[in-house]
Parts: C-alpha cells; sequence; structure tokens
C-alpha cells in the first residue's frame, strides 16, 4: 500500500511493534527524485523503525480554483490567515508544521495574484502554547459559524 503522511504517523506509532513486520519501503527511484524533493526518515521515528529511511517529500498543497475570479478576496483572506498563525500552527500543531514553507516553489505551479496581495499584508506570525485554535476561530467566524 501507499500511505502519504507527515511523519511521525499516528498509525504507525500506536499499536504496532516490531513483531508485526511492518517494513517501511525506500523511495529511490531516479524518476521520483527528479521531480519530488528528497527527505529522510529518521532512525527510530517509530520503535519498530531502527534505520533511517530514505524517501522523498510529497508537499501538501492548497489549490484554489477562482472560476470567473469571483472569491479573490475570500481566498486571499483565507492565504492570509494561515500566513499569520504560522506560528502557532508550529507551536501547537503535528511537527509537520515547522517545516512547512509557504513560498516554496512547485514545479508548474504559481501563487495566484490574490494570495501575493493578501500575504503581504500579514501580521507577524502568533507564537506560544495554547488550547485555542486562532486559524480553527478565525474560519469559523468567517462561515458565521
Amino acid at each position: 500500500m501507499f500511505y502519504v503522511a507527515g511523519a511521525p504517523v499516528k498509525l504507525f506509532a500506536e499499536g504496532v511493534t516490531a513483531a508485526d513486520n511492518l517494513t517501511l519501503i525506500p523511495v529511490t527511484n531516479k524518476s521520483i527524485i527528479e521531480f519530488y524533493p528528497t527527505a529522510e526518515i529518521p532512525a527510530n521515528t517509530y520503535g519498530w523503525q531502527p534505520r533511517p529511511l530514505p524517501t522523498v517529500a510529497v508537499k501538501s498543497v492548497l489549490v484554489s480554483f477562482d472560476f470567473r475570479r469571483l472569491d479573490c478576496d475570500n481566498v486571499g483572506r483565507f492565504a492570509q490567515l494561515l500566513a499569520s498563525n504560522m506560528g502557532w500552527l508550529r507551536d501547537n500543531g503535528h511537527v509537520k508544521w515547522k517545516s512547512v514553507q509557504l513560498d516554496y516553489p512547485l514545479k508548474g505551479w504559481e501563487q495566484y495574484d490574490c494570495v501575493r496581495k493578501y500575504v503581504g499584508r500579514t501580521a507577524a506570525p502568533a507564537s506560544g502554547k495554547s488550547s485555542e485554535n486562532p486559524v480553527l476561530n478565525a474560519i469559523k467566524s468567517f462561515l458565521g459559524d
């Protein structure tokens, strides 16, 4: 099976032992590593995984299509909300938030001009542990929930 997720993956960390003989397969195919950036799952990321594993990073991307450009401001404000709360997400979210690069260039894709317009106006990233999720709260407020 193929499973794309950011390590550590709860599915593999809880309830799996060496006795289960689960094996992660390295991804080293030349055609794949020419397209995706190389990465490594460090040794002992999982209790049953004693050696580092060469693989690739599959970037998660939020893609929107603004048909007839009717939602430029909504898409831009969402991007601004995400960008301005990166500090909180890095401090409180999944460990993969620490490696998120909002300006990471993807082959064949460009950032939407409405996103560039709003992200240029982002406030300084929030930081600090908190049980409150400002991103979720802002999205709920935006949706009138």
